[in-house]
């Protein structure tokens, strides 16, 4: 049986999605099984999710995803080739799913193989490119389009950037660079976006503006969800991080910030030295971007030091493999699935964080303890004892 794979946010949960769901099954020519991994509370970009993770899982299941898996914070709210890494990892290792959809801005780039296969070798002139770059103050992900689109005739070199330019073309690329890696059998199912379609950023902003036109944007059931959690006050809020964050900064010293996870190249100094000039959290990314640290990596870092990811505990997390695959949720055919293939899976599947064993499977449960507890925070309704409570949503 085929089984489609996608790696998601669903931030919120709007038309957008529901069309990869179904242009995915098309190409297979079958209405195949589809397995969710799902960012927990954050997002790759470093910001809170508007709703919970299981308000999320709920929305997804009631929409055409019949099993959502978890995709902890410390792969979550990461670079692009970890966020991949961990997703790709989890599909492979539960041995659920066949293929991997994924959206993509353009078509697939002819050279796409070729560029996987760079990525793997890394040529020395293609190292000594990317140090090149990344030397003259340019972001990892520009460095490296650049650097690679070096490797083609010159007739190329601007379509190979544009294409590596674009964030969900890159993000896709990591997915299949992980597969071909790592040697898994997933098959990749490409979807071009339909950008006619409102983003889930737009969506976000519409909805704090409480603008109607978003209801024709989400399924029904999506639309339902995002108003009666609103009103709720279950939907995350950026002032309240910005004034969370604010607090844990100006109460740190360097050598405490420098000690978190990715907290690197002084880093530390330049958030302190912001931190009493912003007045929000935009102004205090803002104050902070330059060549070297984009938007999306210093909204990471703040939610490193929020949920307090340290070093040393990142360190053994990513080590080896995946210590556990929590599931979020299912309909009656994702929970076929779990009776029919649960046990082929290599590493434990568990739906409880207290379930989590071993050293590594214990820090990762810790640190998404936390960082559910520092969603919750950010709320006007929180729920810290969330993560004992909410086991798994069934919709059967």
């Amino acid at each position: 049986m085929n089984i489609i794979g996608i790696v998601a946010e669903y931030n919120p949960f709007h038309n957008g999605h529901a069309f990869q769901i179904e242009r995915a099954r098309v190409a297979l020519g079958e209405d195949a099984p589809v397995v969710v991994v799902l960012s927990s509370a954050f997002t790759q970009r470093g910001l809170p999710a508007l709703l919970d993770k299981w308000t999320r899982a709920r929305t997804a299941l009631l929409n055409g995803a019949d099993l959502v898996l978890e995709l902890p914070f410390f792969y979550a709210a990461n670079g692009g080739a970890e966020f991949a890494g961990g997703a790709v990892d989890i599909l492979a290792a539960t041995r659920f799913a066949t293929h991997i959809s994924f959206g993509m801005e353009s078509d697939i780039e002819p050279n796409t193989e070729t560029i996987i296969d760079l990525l793997l070798t890394e040529p020395k002139h293609f190292k000594e490119n990317l140090k090149s770059n990344l030397a003259r103050g340019r972001s990892y992900r520009a460095s490296v389009a650049e650097a690679l689109s070096m490797e083609f005739q010159e007739s190329e070199r601007s379509r190979v950037f544009g294409f590596l330019s674009s964030p969900n073309n890159s993000l896709a690329l990591s997915y299949m660079l992980r597969i071909k890696k790592m040697g898994y059998g997933l098959i990749s199912i490409p979807v071009k976006r339909d950008t006619a379609r409102a983003n889930a950023t737009s969506i976000r902003d519409g909805f704090v503006r409480g603008e109607a036109w978003i209801e024709n944007s989400m399924p029904a059931s999506s639309f339902r969800t995002l108003k009666e959690t609103g009103q709720a006050g279950r939907v995350a809020n950026t002032d309240a991080l910005w004034a969370l964050l604010r607090g844990v900064l100006i109460r740190s010293k360097p050598e405490e910030l420098k000690n978190i996870f990715g907290m690197d190249e002084g880093m530390e100094n330049l958030f302190l030295k912001n931190v009493t000039r912003a007045e929000t959290l935009d102004d205090f990314v803002g104050r902070c971007v330059c060549a070297r640290y984009t938007r999306s990596r210093l909204q990471r870092q703040t939610a490193r030091i929020l949920v307090r990811l340290e070093r040393d505990t990142a360190r053994v997390i990513a080590q080896n493999a995946m210590p556990y695959v929590r599931v979020l949720g299912y309909t009656a055919r994702g929970r076929a699935i779990l009776h029919e293939r649960g046990e082929n899976s290599s590493v434990p599947l568990i739906t409880r964080l207290a379930a989590a064993r071993g050293k590594r499977g214990v820090d990762l449960a810790e640190v998404e303890f936390r960082a559910t507890r520092i969603w919750e925070c950010l709320t006007h309704n929180p729920n810290l004892k969330s993560e004992t409570e909410n086991h798994i949503i069934q919709i059967l």
